[in-house]
């Protein structure tokens, strides 16, 4: 198996908003898989499992999912296997498999499961320089408020962006969010949950503290942590 460059680099975002058993050192050992891989190329996929002692992070279970999903030893993961994987009903049953052991640290479960999945969203920059994301869908919308917006970003360089627990994690073509879209809508859970998550803060959330902060610091030993 091996994986397009983008689609490292978006799967790799989407672990450092994620506080799942990866550690800082096999974060870096990923990042660096990913600084040497051109955006359009494919890489052994191999390689960023090596920096792994167990098989329950994250990126295996990217690779169970695409194997699960494409019948081909030599298959790539795309950009598109990764927004599949974390914004459909898959990751979803994932997450609500993890509820057991948060009972004491959820004070939301439709706050704590929405988060969990990839939702398109707008994203705008008020006066005083904080980001607000608006998921928008038939019916409603979920404001997300004390999000981590990468320096790198400009908000108005495109319509919609994939969020995941607090953090903006990379814009999307007029396709992809079409996709994310697509697979909200046909995971019934999700819109039986969103509707009861006008809001949601990411300076307090689920009595788990300022996930945006914990987005912010793990990003910045990449990229920097302004934003």
């Amino acid at each position: 198996m091996r994986i397009r460059g983008e689609a490292l680099e978006l799967a790799f975002r989407v672990v450092l908003s994620c506080p799942c058993p990866v550690t800082p050192e096999q974060d870096a050992a990923v990042f660096d898989c990913l600084r040497r891989s051109a955006a359009d190329e494919a890489v052994d996929y191999a390689r960023v499992l090596a920096a792994f002692d167990s098989g329950d992070t994250p990126y295996h279970g990217l690779a169970a999912f695409v194997g699960w999903m494409v019948d081909d030893e030599d298959a790539v993961i795309e950009r598109h296997h990764v927004l599949r994987c974390h914004a459909s009903s898959y990751h979803w049953e994932a997450v609500v498999a993890t509820l057991g052991g948060k009972s004491r640290s959820v004070s939301s479960v439709s706050s704590y499961l929405l988060s969990h999945t990839i939702v398109p969203v707008s994203v705008e920059v008020g006066e005083g320089g904080a980001a607000v994301a608006r998921y928008r869908y038939d019916g409603g919308t979920a404001d997300f408020d004390n999000i981590f917006l990468p320096a790198e970003y400009d908000p108005g360089s495109a319509p919609l962006w994939a969020f995941h627990l607090g953090t903006v994690l990379s814009s999307l073509s007029d396709s992809e969010a079409a996709l994310v879209s697509r697979l909200n809508e046909e995971n019934d859970q999700l819109v039986l949950h969103r509707a009861r998550v006008p809001a949601v803060d990411y300076a307090d959330f689920e009595l788990q503290g300022d996930y945006a902060e914990f987005s912010r610091r793990r990003h910045g030993r990449f990229w920097g942590a302004a934003g």
